[in-house]
């Protein structure tokens, strides 16, 4: 991760991000679908509080480097390898009168709350109230609607902002690599570093986008709808991101439709999604994304898969044929 930190830290739209933070109250919770980057503004908020440089964050000095190497005696994390339970929030609570060794403050990092148990967010609730004041709460989430109304009313919520394509590519490549492979990746993650991160290390992910982008632009007929099940059922356990990745490739089209081009997702497909944008009817477009959502719907309920993508395929067909 830290190659990732210095990278987010150098973005104009962060450091403005982490100057609102720096104001903001002892309780906070970040939101966020993007769990890697969650993690790395907590540490940068940290840092840019408990820095000895005159820039901060400036990631090199002493408590820069505690922060960075997890190793800071006064941060605290929790609900990193298993969901928050009442015994984690009975050790804070126990913890939290004890004043900071090191730092000016003591921080307490709380991932994945979402999944904390509501008994043990019920548990917090007075000490993130009532708080001793060297202590600050860093509440990571990535779905609101699972964190207690009570807690939410106790704390500021700050919308993280996602990265742009480019910016997700130039993030990642300097962690991982370039090729093919991260663009196709970056257009399927949508600003998500763990998405892409995730996909980058899918054997499939580059075969399934290839297949989806087959299936956008040369499914023609219905007597080629057997041919194309038959290869789309290969990858019969990714069926949930093959259906992804054609949503975000009509999504696509939507864009070129509308004359966005520099909106398009995966830049490399552009121009083949610019031909096919000419020949399909933005009414078409919302249509067959109601099929594909209605598909997403069905695998939750165990629907027999075969017969579902004959049924989306042939549906595709028969709209853009209507339409």
């Amino acid at each position: 991760m830290s190659n990732y930190i210095f990278k987010v830290s150098e973005l104009k739209k962060y450091q403005q991000f982490l100057d609102r933070l720096e104001k903001s109250n002892h309780a906070i919770i970040l939101h966020s679908e993007d769990e890697i980057l969650l993690g790395i503004l907590s540490k940068l908020l940290i840092a840019k509080l408990e820095c000895k440089s005159e820039k901060k964050p400036c990631l090199y000095c002493e408590n820069c480097q505690k922060i960075m190497d997890s190793n800071a005696i006064d941060v605290k994390v929790f609900g990193e390898d298993k969901s928050i339970v009442v015994e984690d929030s009975n050790n804070i609570v126990t913890d939290s009168y004890v004043v900071p060794y090191d730092f000016k403050n003591k921080y307490y990092v709380l991932k994945n709350f979402d999944n904390a148990t509501s008994q043990a967010q019920n548990k917090l609730l007075k000490v993130i109230e009532e708080p001793q004041n060297f202590d600050k709460f860093i509440l990571l989430a990535k779905n609101l609607d699972m964190v207690l109304s009570t807690i939410k009313s106790r704390c500021e919520i700050f919308e993280v902002p996602r990265f742009d394509t480019e910016e997700l590519k130039q993030i990642f490549n300097f962690e991982v690599g370039t090729g093919k492979k991260v663009s196709f990746g970056a257009g399927y993650a949508l600003g998500n570093l763990t998405k892409l991160e995730s996909v980058y290390q899918d054997d499939d992910f580059e075969d399934v986008y290839k297949l989806a982008l087959k299936t956008v632009t040369n499914l023609k007929s219905s007597v080629e709808i057997l041919d194309y099940s038959n290869e789309i059922l290969k990858f019969k356990d990714k069926i949930e991101m093959f259906l992804e990745v054609l949503s975000g490739l009509y999504r696509d089209l939507m864009v070129l439709k509308s004359g966005n081009q520099n909106l398009v997702q995966n830049m490399d497909n552009a121009n083949i999604l610019l031909v096919i944008s000419k020949s399909i009817s933005e009414i078409a477009i919302v249509n067959i994304q109601k099929e594909i959502q209605k598909t997403k719907q069905k695998i939750k309920f165990n629907a027999n898969i075969n017969l579902m993508i004959d049924d989306l395929l042939l549906k595709i067909l028969e709209i853009k044929h209507i339409c």
